[in-house]
């Protein structure tokens, strides 16, 4: 049991209210008083957490000030700090209080949610030293630690990301590709760092499991999905949209047999991981090496870019177009009083190239920083933000601890439909981007092929990483197995192999699997959000009438759900109920099914995934692979 911090508080209330062993009917009211008055400490120190975040928001958005200055960095390191002793406190006190015997079905809830954590239930050292190590899982991919030369003097050493990342994206030359994947590894394991580090945050992750009492480590990494055998049901997600992913991914094959011989692809059916990796980051490029279904310029996307700057103008427009597709729907209307105080642009040097535009936080308010850049993809994703800020201001209106997602993922997935929604040629039209409301059928084929490749590419590798991270605080994998257990992992469920000869000494776990090490920005997070936000997708747009099956007119890949008052009913009722039921109930609203699946990428790629069988049979490729071994276990 986590040791408890706060107690003289607790072990008075318990004293006074639990201390006689009477009929529960007699004393339920004695344990909720007790234990409302425990959240409603909480929910003071939270207060002045929710101040803190404020200030950061202001001295942000401060003109004339530096984002990076050291005020900000000490506020927010006092944020995480006082978060962190609030939580572990809480889930201390809370871990004894008798939830069966709790009355209201809301209080209980808060208890179950708020008694048990993750890497925050760890005691203060150990929790320290979690954060360390995520920091140094985090310079592994983002620090300048790779030179690609034997001479790193002329320029400095790279980055993984997102300096060597762009290289690779643009390479045409296999040898670099190679070259670049094998230097990065040996940078970061010189020593066995990258190994030492995952086993030294194993260890700790296993320890905060036991102090929620959990047997199985895993149950706490999966801790607020609350569901037995949850990796089970993310893997029948997996097969079930494998036949589609098996033919894009022969499709793929035989134009890297094309484009890179001597990646040597024939043998087996598998595609090299560096291959596979460029294939990612190259989705959207527009120079790309596999070639669409429709070649020829007349069956080009057409290009938004410069239309967007006539129409839309400023990032400040985008950004109430993206607020206007919400109050469409019936949901909260982003009053001017909001754009005043609480809506931000970020400064030009801020973000990068690729700046995200952030949601704050601080009850009873919530606010915006929004990236200035004016683009395609910005547009999308702020209409992913907006999604997120409506959902912050309906959880504003619930008790600290249930003023979150039901799951982790599940906001991201309601983000995630609007995003499909606002890059239709549908809605593009409705906001005269493009002449018309749809595209040419191939045209249409084109915009299919580059979104599976971003999407479908991209979630085995979810599940992978996370299954293997999962399997090793399990115990299914021992340190002696880790990376021929990974080639294992990477042949079963993306026929990806390493593209020389690999020993378990390496540890070759790749750049996005850092990343997921955090339970914030967990795989797992990820793979669902793409899973469950095609079924709501989905689900929205069979009830707005926009998606009609069989109908051609109506396909589910051109739905723009937009003013759609039902569509709109289903995602408030679900954001208003915050973590106040399991996320089930929370998906059954909008979509009738209480179980994650993956119909909603199979319906939506349908037009694709018949093309590839046809295209795949006239050239005679074979679904399908068998890597060969290039994992020694010895």
């Amino acid at each position: 049991m986590r040791p408890l911090l706060g107690v003289p508080l607790l072990v008075i209330l318990l004293t006074v209210s639990f201390g006689h062993c009477n009929p529960r009917t007699n004393h339920s009211s004695g344990y909720e008083l007790a234990t409302k008055l425990i959240f409603d400490r909480a929910t003071a120190r939270m207060r002045n957490v929710w101040g803190l975040q404020r200030r950061i928001f202001m001295q942000l958005t401060d003109k004339g000030k530096s984002p990076l200055g050291g005020q900000v960095v000490n506020v927010k390191q006092e944020v995480d700090a006082e978060t962190y002793r609030l939580l572990y406190e809480l889930a201390a006190n809370l871990s004894v209080v008798p939830v069966a015997n709790l009355d209201d079905p809301l209080l209980r809830r808060r208890v179950q949610r708020m008694a048990k954590l993750q890497l925050q239930g760890l005691r203060p050292k150990d929790y320290e030293q979690a954060k360390d190590l995520l920091r140094q899982t985090h310079n592994f991919v983002s620090g300048p630690l790779v030179c690609l030369q034997e001479d790193c003097s002329a320029h400095g050493p790279l980055t993984m990301f997102p300096q060597i990342v762009n290289k690779n994206m643009r390479s045409k030359l296999y040898e670099e590709l190679f070259s670049n994947w094998v230097a990065w590894r040996k940078a970061i394991n010189e020593k066995e760092t990258a190994k030492n580090t995952f086993i030294e945050y194993v260890r700790l992750l296993r320890i905060a499991a036991t102090y929620n009492g959990h047997v199985t480590p895993s149950r706490t990494w999966y801790l607020n999905y609350d569901t037995e055998n949850f990796q089970a049901e993310l893997e029948a997600v997996l097969w079930e949209i494998m036949p589609l992913y098996r033919e894009l991914h022969a499709y793929l094959r035989h134009e890297v047999q094309a484009a890179y011989p001597k990646a040597d692809t024939k043998s087996d059916g598998a595609i090299s991981a560096p291959i596979m990796d460029q294939i990612l980051s190259q989705a959207w490029y527009p120079h790309q090496f596999f070639r669409t279904p429709h070649q020829g310029k007349q069956h080009q996307l057409p290009s938004v870019h410069r239309r967007l700057e006539e129409v839309l103008v400023t990032p400040v427009k985008i950004n109430r177009k993206a607020a206007e597709f919400f109050e469409s729907l019936g949901l909260n209307i982003m009053s001017d009083n909001f754009y005043d105080r609480f809506s931000r642009r970020m400064k030009d040097d801020e973000g990068g190239a690729d700046c995200k535009s952030q949601v704050y936080y601080f009850p009873p308010d919530v606010a915006l920083r929004y990236c200035p850049k004016l683009d395609y993809k910005k547009m999308m994703q702020i209409h992913g933000t907006m999604a997120e800020l409506q959902y912050n201001l309906y959880k504003v209106q619930l008790p600290f601890g249930l003023d979150s997602e039901p799951c982790p993922g599940f906001g991201a997935a309601l983000a995630e439909t609007v995003v499909l929604a606002s890059g239709t040629p549908r809605h593009l039209h409705h906001l005269h981007i493009l002449l018309n409301d749809s595209l040419t059928e191939e045209q249409s084929l084109n915009r299919l092929f580059r979104m599976g490749v971003h999407t479908l590419i991209a979630v085995p590798q979810y599940f992978i990483n996370d299954k293997f991270l999962v399997d090793v605080m399990d115990g299914r994998i021992g340190a002696k197995d880790y990376n021929c257990a990974y080639w294992d992992l990477q042949d079963k469920f993306a026929g990806v192999q390493p593209p020389s000869q690999r020993y378990n000494k390496d540890f070759d776990m790749d750049f996005k699997f850092y990343r997921g090490m955090n339970p914030e920005t967990s795989n797992t997070k990820k793979f669902l959000a793409e899973i469950l936000g095609f079924q709501f997708y989905r689900s929205f747009c069979l009830t707005s009438g926009q998606y009609k099956p069989g109908d051609p007119d109506f396909p589910l890949h051109n739905c723009d759900f937009y003013d759609s008052k039902e569509a709109g009913k289903k995602m408030r009722d679900m954001m208003q109920l915050g973590a106040t039921r399991h996320w089930r109930d929370v998906m059954e609203i909008a979509t009738g099914e209480r179980k994650l699946t993956g119909r909603g990428i199979l319906e939506y790629f349908a037009p694709l995934f018949t093309w590839l069988k046809e295209r795949n049979k006239q050239l005679d490729i074979e679904p399908g692979w068998d890597a060969d071994e290039l994992c020694r276990k010895d």
